[in-house]
């Protein structure tokens, strides 16, 4: 650590130390983090923008983000593989209910995929409003995309109102130990034909989320693999 005098002065060669002073090319220091934030292809038919690429000519179905606000930006393998694992699943009847949507990322996914409902819940009430601002990026809104803040493992009346109804998918893209302890509720949400994907899993984890999963009563039907990241379906028994 170099300490500098309080009057602001000193001698850099009596300390041994050498300077050099060069031009720095001039940036747009307000502009240049959207570098950061490329267009990200996901699967076979998704591709995720920053808004600011929202006009980018391409074959796949948009999902176009504000990066910037929270997490899910495409970015991640656990994001990556819920999104390649609906490619296969959604269908234009399908709903879906997306717990732990941080950015919305899922829920727009889906219903870019034709899915006709979609409904995310996050802790973060900041969530809330970025999702639905989102979501109108890619022309959603209410009753298509519905945005709630709860905590899933403990706002029970919140629990309660989502299991009025069963989901055709149900997504949990969190943590290990979060699933885990959802486990024993996530049977409400599902009918005999629901899929259930859970991704946000360490591979050191896999079998603890396995086993919760199966003691649950439902069946693990597929895993895949990104890196250290695991992803599982699941349908009732």
């Amino acid at each position: 650590y170099l300490l500098a005098p309080t009057d602001g002065s000193y001698d850099v060669e009596k300390l041994g130390l050498t300077m050099e002073v060069s031009t720095m090319q001039e940036t747009n220091w307000e502009e240049s983090w959207k570098d950061n934030y490329p267009p990200q292809e996901v699967g076979e038919a998704l591709v995720v923008l920053p808004y600011w690429q929202a006009e980018m000519e391409t074959d796949r179905k948009k999902v176009i983000l504000d990066p910037g606000l929270t997490f899910g930006t495409g970015a991640h393998p656990s994001t990556q593989m819920v999104m390649e694992a609906m490619e296969k699943l959604v269908t234009n009847r399908s709903s879906c209910l997306d717990l732990g949507s941080g950015s919305g990322i899922l829920s727009i996914a889906a219903l870019r995929l034709g899915a006709k409902s979609a409904i995310g819940v996050d802790i973060d009430p900041k969530a809330e409003g970025i999702a639905r601002e989102n979501a109108a990026y890619n022309g959603f809104s209410s009753p298509e995309f519905i945005a709630l803040t709860g905590n899933v493992t403990t706002d029970r009346p919140l629990m309660e109102r989502l299991g009025q109804r069963q989901y055709d998918i149900v997504l949990v893209n969190i943590v290990a130990d979060v699933i885990i302890s959802l486990a024993p509720t996530l049977p409400r949400f599902l009918t005999d034909g629901s899929t259930l994907i859970l991704s946000g899993i360490l591979d050191t984890r896999l079998g603890d989320v396995t086993t919760a999963v199966e003691q649950a009563g439902l069946t693990v039907t597929a895993v895949y693999q990104k890196e250290d990241w695991r992803c599982i379906t699941a349908k009732k028994e």
